[in-house]
């Protein structure tokens, strides 16, 4: 019988916490939201010229704390030992283990949606212009907070939800250590050094984090190209063959500087620094097996790549208590640049024709911000915050295009592009702690965004958009200490057009074929909408027990669909326009169970697990499968932990399954994605209390990649199938403190 993860994780999540909780002999971590009201047992002995004293006893780790128990807004946070547990080189292998998202390439997903449907933070803001996920080490993260339903305080940005990264800044006491990793397979290899050096002297600390990296990695790919016409006849095949080369080097430098002052104002002083030089060498050819194709016919060619990406970002934050309330003032300048060299070469059957391109690309961002946000308790219970997010971002785009076609003469062409961004938000939100069992969270946000553009030959294009969203939250705890819980979410979230989708520029590609067209934007774009709920039990039966289920359903306005249509004979064009609905429900459900819950004298073992459902479809596009975004529709994951009574030695492993399935992305256009499963494990020895040793293993089932299009009208059926291998990575951590 195959194994089959879904029907596994099912199984564990149908076990009944209610049989668990019985066989329990350990009281639950008494939650903080619980400690300001517990009362001495000694309070009517006290001598009225005492202070009264609190004695609060709180069993369990602070890992078994879980912020869902008591925070109005829900969220999963995963901590920095969840973070760092795998030995993952990069943060899109972190996240393909949280619950509730998926990771596609370069693409993370919540409720199977990625793109701009799952909203991607860094310290609460939108990533800085230049800065890379990919080069963001899981060493310098703090903290992952993955929270379902959005908050005015954030960006409404977030039908699907939103994932924010929390770098590592905070200086409890003094931290000097020392990180040394490398991770191997057989198409390449990842080497990483990163450190930590934070101290406290009186009311000033510092903290820098930074990372030196290198790595290299080989590629292939082998694949199909077909057209059948009406009558079932093979007109044209052809196979294609992939190959090439990638290398990279780079740093990062995260330094922070605070001073708190004896009356509790704050002032801190971050900077941080990403450079990376990536290099690339790649070749294809074209083995035509059936039927001719259009002229020029392109059957081989290679490519070069030579890239210089730095980003660089400054940031002043002052936080200070007027008028007994807080006040946390941010302004922030960042500026990137990338300078990428891209010359290559195509060649017709036997040679005879030869087009040689060398573009080269220079961009600059720059974007400055401020952001002010104040709090005050008003009232009895309440908690009132109101604040400003304002940004303007400025692009400057050059690029320097030589071409030359055979013996035709050479061409020259520069073009430039010139857009700039202007957002303005403000919001307000009161939670209100009405007893304790219920609690209720409100708010709104107003965002606004105008896009201006112009460069050469194009039309100068102007377009501005706002959205004012709504939102309301309501935690309610069924009485007594029996751990369950109630959850109800309304929003009103959005999906903004890119930069890319609002301007007027063509993006012209190489080889235009209806799988690789040109691309263009419409100025006239409007928001997507999205009107939420979201209805969630949790049940806390022990301490790092949980047991959880989540249904909601999203309904989308103004869909922004991407068309594919020829705009010339045989020429191929990407543009989008709003066209119709959406509606977006899911099913997730989530397991976290200690063995120590059933007796304090059980193993050190923690079994998790969580299944989630998705389904979708737009109201423009023709079922069946008509899923938004090429939604994941099921994924799945089990997890074993494993800790002995020493805490010096820990295993665990690890199984994520993404299902896949066709997808039908238009009209005439469908795919079908690949279903994923993807294995891996960690032992950490701990020698003493300043190294230990990790060692890994990811993708142990060595998971291919595989990937199949369809475009079908009237005219016949064209048909692309592509497969790449993968292979398992074995890695190395050392971590020494000083």
């Amino acid at each position: 019988m195959p194994f089959q993860p879904t029907r596994i994780a099912l199984a564990v999540l149908l076990l009944s916490p209610s049989v668990l909780m019985a066989q329990s002999k350990e009281q639950p971590a008494t939650p903080v939201s619980e400690q300001k009201d517990a009362k001495p047992a000694n309070e009517a002995d006290q001598s009225k010229d005492e202070p009264p004293m609190q004695t609060v006893e709180v069993k369990g780790s602070a890992n078994d704390y879980d912020p869902r128990r008591d925070d109005t807004a829900s969220k999963t946070v995963m901590n920095a030992e969840e973070i760092r547990k795998y030995g993952d080189t990069n943060v899109f292998d972190v996240l393909k283990r949280a619950p509730g998202v998926t990771v596609t390439g370069n693409s993370i997903r919540m409720r199977g949606l990625g793109g701009g449907y799952t909203q991607i933070l860094v310290n609460g803001d939108r990533p800085p212009p230049g800065f890379s996920l990919d080069n963001l080490s899981p060493d310098q993260i703090e903290r992952i907070e993955i929270v379902r339903a959005a908050s005015a305080e954030y960006s409404m940005q977030a039908i699907a939800g939103t994932i924010n990264i929390i770098l590592r800044n905070v200086v409890a006491k003094p931290q000097r250590d020392v990180r040394i990793s490398t991770s191997r397979t057989p198409q390449g290899r990842h080497d990483n050094a990163s450190g930590t050096w934070a101290q406290k002297i009186g009311n000033l600390s510092y903290f820098l984090n930074g990372a030196a990296f290198t790595g290299r990695s080989d590629f292939w790919s082998r694949g199909t190209s077909q057209f059948v016409l009406p009558d079932g006849t093979l007109s044209q095949s052809r196979e294609s063959t992939d190959e090439g080369n990638f290398r990279y080097e780079g740093i990062s430098l995260f330094p922070r500087v605070t001073w708190k002052r004896d009356n509790g104002d704050e002032l801190n002083v971050q900077v941080g620094l990403q450079a990376v030089r990536p290099h690339s060498e790649y070749s294809w050819r074209n083995n035509n097996l059936v039927g001719t194709f259009p002229s020029p016919d392109w059957v081989e060619g290679q490519s070069r790549s030579s890239n210089g990406q730095l980003m660089y970002r400054g940031e002043v934050n002052w936080i200070t208590k007027p008028v007994g309330g807080k006040l946390d003032l941010t302004m922030s300048a960042e500026r990137s640049r990338n300078e990428n060299d891209q010359p290559s070469e195509m060649f017709t059957k036997d040679r005879t024709l030869r087009l040689e391109r060398d573009w080269n690309t220079t961009t600059r961002i720059s974007r400055y911000a401020l952001r002010g946000k104040f709090t005050r308790s008003l009232f009895e219970d309440h908690s009132l915050v109101t604040g400003l997010d304002t940004s303007i971002q400025k692009n400057d785009e050059t690029r320097i295009r030589n071409e030359q076609s055979g013996t035709a003469a050479p061409t020259h062409l520069v073009e430039t592009f010139e857009p700039k961004i202007t957002r303005l938000a403000g919001f307000v939100q009161d939670e209100w702690s009405i007893n304790k069992q219920l609690s209720i969270y409100l708010g709104t946000r107003w965002e606004g965004v105008q896009t201006d553009s112009q460069g050469t030959g194009l039309a100068n294009t102007s377009s501005r958009n706002h959205v004012l969203s709504p939102v309301a939250q309501t935690l309610y705890k069924l009485p007594g200490k029996s751990g369950r819980q109630l959850r109800l979410a309304l929003t009103r979230t959005y999906k903004a057009p890119t930069l890319e989708q609002l301007t007027a520029k063509r993006y012209e590609s190489p080889l235009n074929t209806r799988f690789a067209p040109d691309s263009s934007g419409n100025p006239n774009l409007r928001p997507e909408l999205a009107n939420g709920i979201d209805i969630t039990y949790e049940h806390f039966w022990a301490p790092g027990a949980l047991f959880s289920i989540n249904a909601s359903k999203r309904s989308i306005t103004d869909y922004i669909r991407t068309k594919l249509e020829e705009d010339a004979p045989d020429h191929w064009l990407y543009h989008p326009l709003n066209d119709g609905a959406a509606e977006v429900r899911s099913l997730e459900a989530e397991l976290k169970f200690p063995l120590k819950a059933l007796s304090p004298t059980a193993p050190g073992v923690d079994l998790r697990a969580s299944v989630h459902r998705n389904w979708s479809q737009v109201s423009t596009v023709p079922g069946p499968n008509n899923r938004l975004d090429a939604q994941t529709p099921m994924s799945a994951s089990l997890g074993v932990d494993y800790k002995n009574k020493k805490g010096d030695l820990s295993l665990g492993t690890s199984l994520a399954y993404q299902g896949g399935g066709w997808v039908q992305i238009s009209e005439f256009q469908s795919q079908r994605q690949q279903s994923k499963r993807a294995l891996d494990a960690y032992a950490l020895w701990k020698f003493d209390s300043r190294v230990q040793l990790r060692l890994s293993l990811a993708n142990i089932l060595n998971t291919r990649n595989t990937s199949e299009r369809l475009y079908q009208n009237a005219e016949g059926l064209s048909r692309q199938t592509s497969f790449q291998p993968d292979y398992t990575r074995t890695g190395l951590n050392l971590e020494i403190k000083l």
